[in-house]
């Protein structure tokens, strides 16, 4: 498929989801009254997409946990601003949160974006002081191609092979708690369910995005196993994306007794969409996921 044809595709998603996203966040600026830090530089070469916003507590003193979130958007578009609500609910649990954008795919790669998360984590460091940072407890989640990556920091930062495989540098301060929602995990032909209707266009897409080895490395079945931390991940059966693939993921855990906690929510007052809970974090439903995600934050860092 001639390559500026992909560039086009590419170019209107990302148009399409900023012009989808910009009511819900303009709807939503901080409505958990939390102080907000916007579009601070955590490398220094003035890219957009090495910016991010730290979330806190109001009113909050001495050093709180940090949570730094990654997120979604099928790894060829979005940024930051669309989780911005799901940080600040989490802030308003009782943590620092650090919202980052980084480089999407196919400018860059699942090397580049560990690269740039393990970035945001050495900035987090350098600036503890500055915004009370815990960083002893520090936490990584985020949703969808974002819950992919936290999925694969979470080996890429650990002792196995996987940074040596990708390239990974890892970060001074190394996370001890992370949790996905909604997450891909693979695009490997095996490894794809058959019956989603999505299973094409990923086919298509992300063979554009993230080269055969690439896809093979970045496989949930290839880095977890006995080493692998102990993940938090959830989904919903209404999820019409990926409900299919985390559950996938989930059973492949199971089988091969990776340890992991796994959540399935069903709607009973809203039907539950993908990243449900990063979307719409006032929903009952993506209330009772979130603070199951910050009761699984505070069991892990404490």
């Amino acid at each position: 498929m001639p390559g500026t044809f992909m560039d086009l595709i590419v170019q209107i998603i990302r148009w399409a989801q900023r012009r989808a996203n910009a009511p819900r966040i303009a709807a939503h600026p901080n409505p958990y009254g939390v102080r907000i830090a916007s579009d601070i530089p955590y490398m220094d070469d003035g890219l957009d997409a090495h910016r991010l916003d730290v979330y806190s507590p109001a009113g909050a003193k001495g050093p709180l946990p940090v949570i730094l979130e990654v997120h979604g958007g099928g790894y060829l578009a979005c940024f930051k601003e669309v989780n911005a609500w799901h940080g600040q609910y989490l802030a308003a649990g009782g943590f620092h949160v650090v919202n980052m954008n980084y480089t999407l795919c196919p400018e860059g790669s699942a090397s580049s974006i560990l690269n740039e998360m393990a970035a945001a984590l050495d900035w987090i460091h350098r600036n503890r002081e500055t915004y009370g940072f815990d960083t002893g407890r520090i936490a990584l989640t985020g949703d969808s191609a974002g819950g992919h990556f936290v999925l694969l920091a979470a080996a890429a930062y650990g002792p196995g092979p996987l940074a040596g495989e990708l390239g990974v540098i890892r970060p001074r301060v190394l996370p001890r708690a992370f949790a996905a929602s909604c997450p891909e995990g693979s695009f490997m032909w095996r490894r794809l369910p058959r019956n989603l209707p999505s299973t094409l266009l990923f086919f298509i897409l992300h063979k554009y995005t993230l080269d055969r080895k690439c896809a093979s490395v970045t496989s949930y079945d290839h880095y977890m196993d006995e080493d692998f931390p102990k993940v938090w991940f959830c989904t919903s059966p209404t999820d019409p994306l990926l409900y299919g693939h985390t559950r996938a993921m989930h059973e492949y855990m199971e089988k091969n007794r990776i340890p992991h906690e796994y959540r399935e929510y069903v709607g009973t007052e809203n039907r539950l969409g993908h990243v449900f809970n990063v979307l719409w974090p006032d929903w009952p439903e993506s209330r009772q996921a979130n603070d199951d995600m910050l009761d699984y934050f505070r069991r892990s860092l404490n």
